[in-house]
């Protein structure tokens, strides 16, 4: 993808504070894949002093949806699973990485692996992105 495509994404991505708060930035994409950070901050933690899991989804909903966005297609997310399979440690960075399971006229399914900087897996989620047109921004090269 083109450093254009990249820029645009992330401008996108600043403009919403929810996404602003959870310390998300993409990293890279291409077509079908995408790679989140987020850099976890003590107003996203459980009382448990874990990353909470509404944040970790959201990191997978963003990963989905980046991998989605690379072929210029913006995307909603019809159906979601995700399985927690160990806390998110404290402030310590996690990083989506999406791979495209099957991509259809009108969907895509997505399988965001989370892990921590320890590579420990944290979350392991499958996304299903409905498309509903095209982005104001052609991303595709």
């Amino acid at each position: 993808m083109s450093d254009q495509a990249m820029e645009y994404l992330r401008s996108r991505l600043h403009k919403c504070e929810y996404h602003r708060l959870c310390g998300l930035n993409i990293i890279s994409f291409g077509k079908g894949f995408a790679e989140v950070i987020m850099e976890p901050h003590k107003e996203i933690l459980n009382p448990l002093g874990a990353v909470h899991g509404g944040a970790i989804f959201t990191l997978c909903d963003l990963a989905a949806g980046a991998a989605a966005a690379s072929y210029g297609q913006a995307s909603v997310t019809q159906c979601a699973n995700i399985n927690f399979l160990r806390p998110g440690k404290g402030t310590q960075r996690l990083t989506a990485k999406t791979r495209e399971l099957k991509k259809g006229r009108t969907t895509g399914i997505y399988e965001v692996t989370v892990t921590d900087e320890d590579d420990e897996m944290v979350a392991r989620a499958t996304m299903t992105m409905f498309f509903i047109g095209e982005l104001e921004e052609k991303l595709v090269d």
